[in-house]
């Protein structure tokens, strides 16, 4: 066990105190021929050494074997996004020793640069939504809605105490994986939980919602852009909730559109949640990622997680300290807000460093030109012959529906080409129906080619588009 710094006695009193003569004791449950005698190296089969040269390249011939996004043009979405990530993001989330503090802030005076931007990261999530207090992250967007439900059903049992509500409604189309997690948190917790279908317009039914707010809902979310690319009304299912006296909850796996469209608190969410990804952080084959979550300032005491607030220390000066922690790992159990027992970091302060560089101006300008790319995409997949948009009527941000031919994705692979998430994969859509993605990465030659190719796939001819 070179690795742990033992002496021989010590071992030999471990192994004494357990009852067991060698370490080889410890593994006798494992069979024979699936044990390696360590005396005998020759059975690693390890290849000899080899200097950092030779390794470095050793290691660039397999990189060279794997494929990444960058080598395609990119079409896909549906809650991870193939957005431009600055070198400033990866130089100083890690390299800047400012931030390489304490693994966890228990300890306030041992981390606080650590605590400062997860400080400022809360202070940019409450800009972005309009609400009075954010957390310093969630896991990612499934659990950070998943989480929002369990906060509603906290504040429904305290506010209407006489009141049998048990009831979590989805409105209209979420991504199938929130759902997923939504559904398991529900099971455990006795949470019944509704799906309200998305009417032919993407959007959600809204008739089929009225009905469906009743005073057993504690809480309706939906999500916006949705998973099928369409923009809700949020003041009709603002309006519409009212009645019930249920939370709003509103989602989005692309806090990018929150620079145009109305914020969560401007449409009358009471919460606010969602993915993070899309700032700051690449698609890491989709993880690791965070959440982000911002509530009403009258529901501070049942948000999960921890929040870091501003104070002065004994000189006077400005400092940063843990202010609510209200889980397992600082409180009793039954007392827990949630058994969510951390946050996704680094991944946060490469939000909050990709925010800080872009700026209010300039994220708003991004948004802007990540629109015109969709507009024109739309516009030019539409001119093909056997394409036709689902949701043409619909307001959108970066991502439309396109219904085509199932089965293309092989063909346009060939061609260096990931084409749109085919939805009835998911349950999302019918075959041959495509959930197509924009970012400000995508090209005018890239939308062009993707053109030509369905184009090409489906025998039809891309026509011109001014």
């Amino acid at each position: 066990m070179p690795f742990i710094q033992n002496t021989e006695a010590e071992r030999r009193e471990m192994l004494s105190a357990i009852g067991v003569k060698s370490l080889e004791d410890l593994f006798v449950d494992v069979p024979a021929n699936l044990r390696i005698n360590m005396a005998d190296t020759s059975k690693f089969k390890l290849p000899a050494g080899q200097g950092e040269l030779e390794v470095t390249r050793h290691i660039e011939g397999l990189l060279a074997k794997t494929k990444n996004t960058g080598d395609y043009a990119f079409f896909r979405g549906g809650g991870i996004y193939n957005h431009f990530v600055s070198t400033v993001v990866d130089h100083i989330a890690l390299f800047d020793s400012s931030f390489i503090t304490a693994y966890t802030p228990y300890q306030p005076e041992c981390s606080q640069g650590t605590l400062t931007f997860m400080f400022e990261f809360q202070s940019s999530i409450c800009a972005l939504t309009g609400l009075e207090v954010a957390n310093a992250s969630m896991y990612d967007g499934a659990s950070a809605l998943a989480e929002a439900m369990m906060m509603g059903k906290h504040v429904a049992e305290d506010k209407w105490r006489k009141e049998d509500r048990n009831t979590f409604v989805l409105a209209g189309a979420h991504n199938p994986d929130y759902e997923q997690v939504v559904r398991t948190y529900a099971d455990v917790a006795g949470i019944k939980v509704v799906n309200v279908a998305a009417g032919a317009d993407g959007r959600v039914d809204m008739e089929a919602l009225k009905k469906a707010l009743t005073r057993k809902v504690f809480a309706v979310a939906i999500q916006s852009p949705n998973y099928l690319g369409v923009i809700e009304d949020l003041d009709a299912i603002n309006a519409a909730r009212k009645e019930s006296e249920s939370l709003f909850v509103h989602c989005t796996s692309e806090p990018l559109s929150l620079a145009l469209l109305q914020t969560p608190a401007e449409a009358g969410a009471d919460i606010a949640v969602g993915e993070g990804q899309p700032l700051g952080n690449h698609q890491f084959l989709g993880g690791p990622a965070f959440g982000y979550f911002a509530a009403r300032k009258e529901h501070l005491r049942k948000m999960p997680g921890r929040i870091v607030s501003e104070t002065v220390d004994k000189n006077g000066k400005r400092a940063f300290a843990l202010a609510l922690a209200t889980r397992e790992q600082h409180i009793r159990r039954e007392k827990a807000t949630s058994n969510i027992c951390t946050n996704q970091s680094l991944c946060a302060l490469r939000a909050l460093i990709h925010l800080a560089a872009w700026g209010k101006n300039g994220f708003v300008e991004l948004a802007e030109h990540t629109v015109a790319k969709t507009q024109y995409a739309m516009k030019k997949l539409a001119a093909i012959e056997g394409v036709k948009l689902v949701y043409a009527d619909s307001p959108v941000f970066n991502e439309f529906v396109i219904q085509a031919a199932p089965g293309l994705e092989k063909k346009l692979l060939k061609k260096k080409i990931v084409g749109g998430l085919a939805l009835d994969k998911y349950g999302k859509g019918r075959r041959g129906q495509y959930l197509v993605a924009i970012t400000e990465v995508t090209t005018k030659a890239q939308i062009d080619a993707y053109a030509d190719a369905l184009a090409e796939a489906l025998k039809g001819k891309p026509a011109a588009v001014a």
